[in-house]
């Protein structure tokens, strides 16, 4: 029988992320009392994203207004290794450009950001400043010059939550992006969401280290607080941290399954694992361990706002509140999108049970994937030598037999029941299509979390 605990505890045991192990196999909305619980709402959000604070190019109300008029319910401006308090400074990720003249910033706060007369990153450009300014009034945007030179100043958080939440409609939920890596250039960049306070980036020899001393100094600083930890985007740069990363760190719960590109100028190694692999390994190994399941995320980690954004996530919850989507979040009760949508979502314990939202015409396809017992849990390791199209790298090969199609249904309701030699299920609805890409490549799709 699933148990029910406290959330503060549920948080402790979970080390502040997602939900322990027990609750890996049966998300909240299905306990026995299920009946009595208030009704819950599918809710869109971001949990990843950027703006001037750090390296995003639109202000930072420019962009927070694009998700709100875009039909999103919450997001988390998670700048690179800040958060948008009112302290007055003028230094923050790749870039610090203190006025020779601090005379007229005298009782001024937040961060300001020197107006560059070219683009380039990190930069802040007259455009950017325009269009913000186009939308919400030339008074919207505050700038001095000091030196001859000019800055903008950065609304903080205090000010763009009063200008953009609205109870019930719109949830702005603090947080960062800590970035940084090895010294072997690996990149390894971790989301802390509903935190205020930033401690500095801890780098170690390998990815491993990094994740564990980072995910334990977490605990640490933000003892007694409802957060969450999130390892990002693995396959960025280039497979920079590994399934046997979090396979030896069960602690961690939620990972990124859809912001996964490799960097600019890099080219996929032909043997390389994509996110969905990467997210049965992990979970193949956890469940045959009986630990908890890894939850995978939707997120654009939106930069740049012309293209459309990679994927997100949709939470049920009861209320549109902090405590209510994290609590949901923690316990699987999500899940990832790039343009489809699940109707409902129900595990009994034994079946998983799935309805696609129809909001054009099909054809629609749902897969039920996972892997079976008697699978092969090892890996060769493949050395990528240095080129001119990839760093160096040991890339970790997994067995075929890992994340399989257990059942495949065309239509709009499917649903699957656990065989006896089943480690895990989990359902990913696509529109059918000849070309149809495999994986996270898959658009439009969607991907509930694996139930046991």
């Amino acid at each position: 029988m699933w148990q029910k605990i406290s959330r503060r505890d549920f948080l402790k045991t979970s080390g502040a992320v997602a939900a322990a192990a027990f609750a890996g196999a049966r998300p909240a909305s299905w306990a026995q009392d299920a009946i009595a619980a208030p009704e819950k709402h599918w809710f869109k959000g971001n949990l990843h994203m950027h703006n001037q604070w750090s390296d995003g190019q639109p202000l930072p109300e420019w962009a927070i207004d694009w998700y709100k008029s875009h039909g999103y319910h919450f997001i988390c401006p998670s700048d690179h290794n800040i958060f948008q308090a009112e302290d007055l400074r003028f230094n923050g990720f790749g870039f610090e450009n203190p006025p020779s003249d601090m005379a007229p910033f005298k009782d001024e706060t937040s961060l300001w950001k020197a107006i560059s007369p070219t683009p380039g990153w990190p930069k802040l450009t007259q455009a950017h400043v325009d269009q913000a300014m186009a939308k919400f009034g030339k008074d919207s945007v505050r700038t001095i010059t000091a030196g001859g030179q000019t800055y903008a100043r950065m609304k903080p958080y205090s000010e763009l939550e009063k200008q953009f939440a609205e109870p019930g409609k719109f949830l702005m939920i603090p947080g960062y992006e800590q970035t940084g890596g090895c010294s072997n250039d690996q990149q390894v960049h971790v989301n802390f969401i509903n935190v205020r306070e930033v401690f500095p980036y801890i780098s170690a020899k390998t990815p491993k280290e990094i994740l564990e001393r980072t995910f334990a100094r977490g605990q640490e600083v933000y003892q007694g607080q409802d957060y969450l930890f999130t390892a990002n985007h693995p396959l960025w740069r280039y497979y920079d941290y590994s399934p046997a990363d979090l396979i030896a760190l069960p602690q961690i719960r939620l990972f990124e399954l859809n912001n996964n590109d490799i960097a600019d100028g890099f080219d996929a190694h032909p043997q390389g694992w994509k996110p969905e692999k990467f997210w049965d390994v992990v979970n193949a190994h956890r469940a045959a361990h009986d630990q908890p399941l890894l939850l995978g995320l939707g997120s654009d980690d939106r930069h740049s706002y012309t293209p459309a954004p990679k994927a997100w996530t949709v939470v049920r919850a009861a209320q549109l509140c902090a405590n209510d989507l994290l609590e949901a979040i923690s316990a699987g009760d999500f899940y990832a999108s790039n343009g489809l949508d699940f109707a409902d979502i129900r595990f009994d314990g034994k079946t998983l049970s799935v309805k696609i939202d129809v909001r054009e015409e099909g054809p629609y396809r749902i897969l039920f994937l996972g892997t079976k017992k008697d699978y092969d849990p090892s890996s060769q390791t493949v050395e990528v030598a240095k080129g001119p199209r990839c760093p160096a790298r040991k890339i970790d090969i997994y067995s075929d037999a890992i994340g399989v199609t257990l059942d495949t249904v065309e239509g709009v309701e499917g649903a699957y029941t656990l065989k006896p030699d089943d480690l895990y299920v989990r359902a990913k609805i696509v529109k059918a299509a000849a070309d149809l890409q495999p994986d996270w490549q898959s658009q439009p799709a969607a991907w509930t979390q694996p139930y046991r």
